[in-house]
């Protein structure tokens, strides 16, 4: 069992809890909920804040059973934007960053098990090269988990994590704003020109064997030409 298992395992709130509506499972299932009490502070109060605006805009102070609140971890995509993209003729739409900045978030990783937690870019992603049970844990910690605020609440975190688009195929017709336009390397200058440097050498190690051949038989051919013709 990897180390990252092992944590998940050992100290999830799936093990700690000891009512009955938590018994512990084997594998983990990720639909189950997490206590409400087991989550960071930070956490909880923005799930009491969200939960406190409810009752005040409801008239009669009642509560829905299920409560979605975006994830304080992912970036939120917000209204649309009226203009489409003059480029592919998509929608457009506005972002909203992390509520909770990627330092804090790796912070709260390490004093908790990422399965508690919503679903987060900084989360560990156990391979599944490493068996069945790094296979079942890469699937956990890709959803976020609901919280359980009581008996009767439970708490949905919304979002998803953001994906590498695909790189769209272009119309000859339609050119973007960097078609043609010459990619900067980024770095040294001197691993900028590590390329040119080593096919210079190259070329002129090509043949090196017989110039020194050459060089050593006119330094030869010189010495016998200066050598005095008298023995004495």
């Amino acid at each position: 069992m990897t180390s990252i298992a092992r944590r998940l395992l050992s100290t999830s709130s799936i093990t700690r809890s000891t009512s009955a509506a938590f018994e512990p499972t084997l594998p983990l299932d990720p639909t189950s909920p997490v206590h409400f009490k087991h989550l960071p502070r930070v956490l909880q109060r923005r799930i009491a804040k969200r939960i406190s605006s409810l009752e005040i805009s409801s008239e009669d102070g009642s509560l829905p059973s299920k409560i979605n609140i975006p994830n304080p971890f992912l970036v939120q995509r917000m209204n649309r934007r009226s203009a489409e993209s003059d480029l592919t003729g998509e929608a457009r739409y506005n972002w909203k960053k992390p509520a909770i900045s990627n330092r804090r978030q790796k912070q709260l990783l390490q004093f908790y098990p990422s399965i508690d937690l919503p679903l987060s870019t900084k989360s560990p992603r156990p391979s599944s090269s490493s068996g069945s049970e790094s296979a079942e844990l890469s699937e956990i910690v890709g959803v976020s988990r609901p919280v359980k605020f009581n008996e009767k609440i439970t708490i949905n975190w919304t979002g998803q994590l953001p994906y590498k688009a695909q790189e769209k195929e272009v119309d000859e017709g339609v050119k973007s704003l960097y078609t043609g336009r010459k990619v900067m390397f980024k770095g040294h200058k001197d691993e900028r020109n590590r390329t040119q440097k080593l096919a210079d050498r190259q070329a002129r190690l090509d043949g090196m064997e017989k110039r020194i051949r050459d060089w050593r038989q006119g330094r030869n051919d010189e010495k016998i030409r200066n050598r005095p013709s008298l023995p004495f």
